[in-house]
């Protein structure tokens, strides 16, 4: 089979699993980021533009128009700058520093097209909605006497109400950095699958360094300080200048998370074995009793490591 259509197939399968699945959209999606970024290891650009294209047909054919736009700014465009890239012999983190900044900045024009799409409903209205289908929900479960088992271990109809409109409004409010999140870590994972696929084929191209040898992009640790700054700014009033910093919080969380544990990871490689035994019960076992603790632990590891370069990983390279 010529390689061209393999890829070709290999894309469009993806394709027509996340029109028919899109519950899961978000692993048919990688795959198919996979597929696109291993077909620039052996195709040229121009191919690699009518596969895209062809891809697009086929999920405007299956899915229609506002499901191709959610996937073109979720994942699509990511992971056709990304393919690109590749072909032109960019380096692994130079690659994934355009593919993240690709996805973010989709996601927020997808995020802005519909607020304008919808008349300018915005997260109280969204809010407001959620709520309503919430009660509708409570009713019914009253009816049919589920929350009798609820008051013989002491939660109150009230109270497991309140309970859940607190959620909901936590949701609705942290729902772009829920967006955030799910594209960066697909363009995450179309990258470095990809890389595993050309490592496989000893092709030269792609290469990542060891993890415990990552250090987050010092551009990034500002814009989590800077949202620090809004969260602090709008804590007393709880408005959108609080929203805007608590969901820059929570994208860079699981960034500078995976960071921080590249710098545990290395400083775990230095020492010998009953220490190293001992650091890593120790993280297990903060990770268990307090996840919450944990992250935070973590996340102030890898943006500081960043900031300092503990590891002096930045030593001799250009910043």
């Amino acid at each position: 089979m010529p390689i061209i259509l393999f890829f070709l197939l290999a894309t469009s399968l993806a394709c027509v699993a996340m029109a028919l699945l899109p519950g899961i959209a978000l692993i048919p999606a990688t795959a198919w980021g996979v597929f696109l970024i291993a077909a620039a290891l052996y195709l040229d650009e121009n191919k690699i533009m009518a596969i895209f294209f062809l891809n697009l047909v086929l999920l405007f054919i299956m899915a229609g128009a506002g499901q191709l736009l959610f996937y073109l700014a979720f994942f699509g465009i990511a992971a056709l700058t990304m393919s690109l890239l590749t072909s032109r012999n960019w380096d692994y983190y130079r690659i994934q520093n355009a593919g993240v900044s690709v996805a973010v900045l989709g996601v927020s024009i997808f995020l802005l097209w519909s607020y304008l799409y919808s008349g300018g409903v915005g997260v109280n209205e969204f809010q407001a909605q959620l709520e309503n289908s919430a009660a509708e929900s409570i009713r019914v479960y009253e009816q049919l006497g589920i929350f009798d088992n609820y008051e013989q271990m002491g939660v109150s109809p009230e109270e497991f109400e309140s309970s859940l409109k607190r959620t909901i409004a936590a949701f609705a409010r942290h729902l772009p950095a829920i967006y955030y999140i799910q594209a960066i870590i697909a363009v995450f994972f179309m990258l470095l699958l990809a890389a595993h696929t050309a490592q496989k084929a000893n092709n030269e191209r792609l290469k990542k360094k060891a993890f415990k040898e990552e250090i987050m992009p010092w551009q990034l640790v500002w814009i989590v300080i800077a949202g620090l700054g809004f969260w602090i700014w709008g804590r007393d009033e709880l408005n959108y200048i609080y929203y805007l910093g608590s969901n820059i919080l929570w994208t860079g969380a699981p960034i500078a998370v995976y960071y921080g544990l590249a710098s545990i990871a290395y400083q775990i490689g230095r020492r010998r074995r009953f220490p190293r035994v001992f650091i890593i019960m120790g993280i297990i076992f903060l990770t268990i009793v307090l996840p919450l603790s944990a992250i935070i632990f973590l996340s102030i590891i890898g943006l500081f490591d960043s900031l300092i370069d503990f590891r002096k990983l930045r030593a001799g390279q250009e910043e």
